[in-house]
């Protein structure tokens, strides 16, 4: 590690310890700065120095807004100084509520000091400059809520020309109590003769994936979200009938996230453990968030499972790998899931396992904001007719 990062490092751990009592101070320094107000919409994230950051984390392109909102809801806006540079970053979550990054200048760095929507302290990091170029970013995340990330990132720039050819990271980070984990990561960048960006490829221990893909090259989304649903309909009955034991089942439920929603968390619902949840749970959305909820299922607590359906097919893995990340990830997940949910319900299931006879195949959201249109998409209305009067649905 060259001294400039080392020093940045220790720049940013040192500044996230009071990170709390300075954010008075350091607003009043950048809004004396303040030339220009701008708004833009969600995810714009202007602010951002990183080099091809909306591309490799698949967010759209930035828009500036015409107009300031009357009520910002989720837009973002921007306080500007005589340089044009971004001193202010407010990502608002509602009415009044705004995660908020401050920016100073400091010769050829610019530190962002940024907290949460609640005033905790969520980032310091280091923006550092030689000729122009960003030649490296530094992160420091400090620990404060016992859900909070923490840690530190390191990114350098290599360039061809003006161009980025490659961007390492290396990353210390942890999650509440578990231990920090250290990750290594290369993403290499190609463009073609005019300088479009063609793809991003990351480079990783558990090996590579498709950051980003132009329009019109390679393999395209959807036919890749095929592959993987025809990969989760071959290959998940034959887990069941494998690995999940010979209690009667009631469910398998494909499980996404919208922050990763692929591969799907995968629940076998034992009837015993439904049974005992119908005769002791009064409040119909606790029954609903708990019978859907792999989560709750004893079998997945326990690892029977458990499954990492990426390590136990290699084909699927390569697929997903290959889906270039988006905004629309988990939307492009959702509708994959309720794809392959109808497919295997369509499945003779009582020469798989033993089931039920209301025995289901449902994609489920972690808030089960989807959970009656998902039904919709895979199970028969004569099925769903018996579970919602039950009050399951």
């Amino acid at each position: 590690m060259d001294a400039s990062i080392q020093s940045d490092l220790g720049c940013a751990a040192l500044a996230s310890e009071d990170l709390a009592t300075r954010r008075a101070e350091l607003r009043r320094e950048c809004e004396a700065t303040v030339v220009d107000w701008r708004w833009a919409r969600e995810g714009s994230d202007l602010q951002r120095p990183e080099p091809l950051y909306h591309q490799r984390h698949g967010l759209p392109k930035p828009a500036l807004l015409a107009y300031a909102p009357a009520t910002p809801q989720t837009e973002q806006q921007y306080g500007i100084d005589a340089d044009g540079n971004i001193v202010i970053a407010r990502e608002y979550v509602g009415p009044g509520s705004f995660r908020e990054e401050l920016r100073v200048r400091r010769g050829d760095t610019v530190v962002g000091y940024r907290w949460s929507e609640d005033g905790d302290p969520l980032e310091v990091n280091v923006a550092r400059f030689a000729d122009g170029r960003l030649r490296s970013y530094v992160t420091v995340w400090p620990e404060g809520r016992p859900d909070s990330l923490r840690g530190s990132s390191i990114e350098r720039y290599a360039y061809d020309g003006e161009l980025v050819s490659e961007i390492h990271d290396e990353t210390l980070d942890a999650l509440a109590d578990e231990p920090p984990e250290r990750s290594l990561t290369r993403i290499q960048a190609s463009y073609d003769p005019t300088g479009r960006l063609l793809e991003l490829r990351e480079h990783a221990a558990d090996g590579e994936r498709v950051r980003f893909r132009a329009r019109g090259t390679g393999p395209s989304p959807e036919a890749l979200q095929r592959r993987v649903e025809d990969r989760l309909v071959e290959m998940l009955p034959k887990l069941v009938h494998e690995r999940a034991g010979d209690e009667p089942i009631y469910c398998l439920v494909l499980h996404y996230h919208s922050e990763w929603p692929m591969p799907p968390t995968v629940g076998v619902g034992l009837e015993r453990e439904r049974l005992a949840w119908i005769d002791s749970i009064e409040d119909v959305q606790t029954l609903r968030m708990t019978v859907w909820n792999p989560a709750e299922f004893g079998n997945y607590r326990d690892g029977t499972v458990a499954w990492d359906l990426s390590a136990i097919d290699p084909e699927l893995a390569r697929a997903l790998r290959a889906i270039p990340d988006s905004e629309s990830a988990a939307e492009q997940a959702r509708a994959t899931l309720n794809r392959a949910a109808r497919r295997l319900q369509e499945l003779d299931w009582s020469s798989i396992a033993s089931v039920t006879d209301d025995f289901v195949v449902v994609a489920v959201d972690h808030e089960l904001t989807h959970l009656q249109d998902n039904f919709r998409h895979s199970v028969p209305a004569a099925v769903r007719k018996t579970l919602s009067g039950r009050a399951l649905i």
